[in-house]
């Protein structure tokens, strides 16, 4: 049997080039099905889909009179509300029933936001492809944490030329080979999943390498807003069963309103699970911002350290160690489940020894004496006297992860 790719769009203004689309993929000997989320406003189709907009806004528990009228009255926002939801319960039930093997998309920027929120509620390994024409920008609101892939369409996508139906190909090249290549294949091993940042990798690949030989999975996360987002996901999902947060710095930038912002919920599912976590404050001595102008006015005077383009970072000082070690307190005392800290008394990130601007020891023990003071007595603490990118460093940890999770880890330790 065929695999079958779900085409969604708006079939109104990008009927022609979905027509385009659909014919191509089904050269290549796939099924299409068509599901329109379009209001019908800006233009007749030019292809009858399997699920017309009148299917599309029933799923979602309205009718076509109801959207009409949202867009009338300048609602824009919640009419699309009305046709996402009705196209993800549509997809959603395709994919259930086995007849949705890839998703793809085209649009501008309604467009994209419509095909991507759609995409971002459909499961992880489904392929998803999204032909945009603001996918040069930042794509973040658009992806998520999704595994979308998301392709420029370099010309305004309005009818067909070279350019566009260059476009269009490839983005139709890119789901059917996602489709043909299948799935990865599966395990029974325990997933162990550990955040990192720049100068923590070493760090994680000690870890890694140590589980692995012990029968593990390890997935590493770049905690760079969505990494540490993602991997909270998976284990509300129950695909994560061990974490390592390495590199909770994604908290430091919700905070001050970083780059690495991974929202207020951060660092909490592994303790709403109960699953055994070890906590360091790896990348916790830096805020990240994008530009100088995103610079919060209270660090307006500071020193900046540019990494790269694109990239300005400062230093947390003792007043904003002090004030990240109480919200992690607050999280950490929350957990249901065996929870531990460990402490590099030498240094926290790889900052501090290429920028001496970053070597505040001050700051750093009075980051580690604020949330020793707030923890619950059964939460463990173990201070290393060694810089977190130390060797010795990643061998106490895995020494506290075996601990955690009561497994021997040889080599005469337990």
């Amino acid at each position: 049997m065929n695999k079958n790719i779900v085409l969604v769009g708006t079939l109104d203004t990008k009927g022609e080039e979905s027509l385009y689309l659909k014919n191509l993929i089904e050269e290549n000997h796939f099924q299409v099905t068509t599901i329109d989320i379009g209001t019908g406003w800006r233009g007749k189709l030019s292809l009858t889909p399997d699920y017309p907009r009148e299917v599309v806004v029933k799923s979602a528990g309205s009718n076509m009179e109801e959207v009409l009228a949202l867009g009338e009255s300048g609602q824009e926002n919640r009419m699309m509300e009305i046709m996402a939801e009705g196209a993800i319960k549509i997809c959603r039930r395709l994919y259930e029933s086995g007849k949705l093997d890839g998703i793809i998309s085209i649009g501008g920027t309604m467009g994209t936001s419509l095909g991507t929120k759609i995409m971002r509620a459909m499961p992880f390994g489904l392929p998803k492809v999204m032909l945009s024409t603001i996918a040069s920008g930042d794509t973040r609101p658009y992806i998520g944490t999704k595994d979308i892939v998301m392709i420029s369409s370099i010309a305004d996508i309005a009818g067909l030329n070279r350019i566009t139906e260059t476009m269009l190909r490839q983005a139709a090249g890119s789901v059917m080979g996602m489709v043909s290549v299948g799935k990865a294949k599966t395990t029974e091993k325990p997933l162990l999943g550990i955040t990192t940042l720049g100068g923590t990798t070493n760090c994680a690949l000690r870890v890694k390498k140590e589980f692995e030989e012990k029968g593990f999975e390890v997935v590493i996360f770049h905690a760079n807003g969505c990494g540490g987002k993602a991997m909270e996901e998976l284990i509300d999902q129950g695909l994560i069963q061990v974490v390592f947060d390495l590199s909770p710095n994604e908290i430091v930038d919700h905070l001050y309103q970083g780059w690495g912002d991974a929202g207020p919920t951060r660092m909490e599912e592994a303790g709403r699970k109960g699953i055994p976590q070890l906590i360091a404050p790896g990348n916790l001595d830096h805020i990240i911002y994008t530009s100088p102008d995103r610079i919060l006015e209270r660090f307006r005077h500071q020193y900046i350290h540019i990494h790269g383009t694109g990239i300005y970072v400062l230093r947390t000082k003792k007043k904003e160690m002090m004030e990240v070690a109480e919200v992690m307190a607050e999280k950490i005392n929350k957990a249901k489940g065996k929870t531990a800290v460990i402490f590099p008394l030498k240094g926290l990130s790889i900052l501090d020894k290429v920028d001496k601007e970053f070597d505040d020891s001050e700051a750093n023990f009075a980051f580690f004496e604020t949330l020793k003071k707030r923890l619950r007595p059964e939460v463990e603490v173990k201070e290393v006297d060694a810089h977190i990118t130390d060797d010795l460093f990643a061998d106490e940890a895995i020494k506290m992860l075996y601990r955690l999770i009561n497994i021997s880890k040889g080599r005469g330790e337990s």
